[in-house]
């Protein structure tokens, strides 16, 4: 079974990630398509430079470079064989600011909480 790369979307209808992708350049955007082809071909074999995992709460970072620029994208992995787009932001220091995470998290847990607590490890 293809894995299926989903963006959250909140009660309001509101999809974070992919308003924050829609207002990156072109260039910046291919990228972004380009690294969630790999994500959808190696799915959670996937690994550096692309993902790395965050920490045992089953989050991971989507790593997308282009041109100097950095880009996170926070998900997980979920039931049928989905990752959830939880979270994107431009990356300015090196570690993943807190704020970043809890975002995340918040997310990812109003996700379980509405569509269930199963995922794929």
């Amino acid at each position: 079974m293809d894995w299926q790369v989903t963006f959250y979307m909140d009660k309001d209808g509101n999809e974070p990630v992919k308003e924050f992708i829609l207002g990156e350049s072109p260039g910046t955007i291919a990228e972004i398509i380009h690294v969630f082809k790999l994500l959808r071909l190696f799915n959670t074999k996937l690994s550096m430079p692309y993902v790395r995992k965050v920490d045992k709460s089953g989050l991971r970072e989507l790593r997308i470079r282009h041109s100097s620029d950095l880009y996170r994208i926070l998900y997980f992995a979920y039931v049928e064989h989905k990752f959830i787009l939880l979270h994107a932001f431009k990356k300015k220091g090196d570690k993943l600011p807190e704020g970043e995470k809890r975002t995340a998290i918040k997310r990812m847990n109003d996700y379980i909480s509405r569509y269930g607590i199963e995922t794929n490890e």
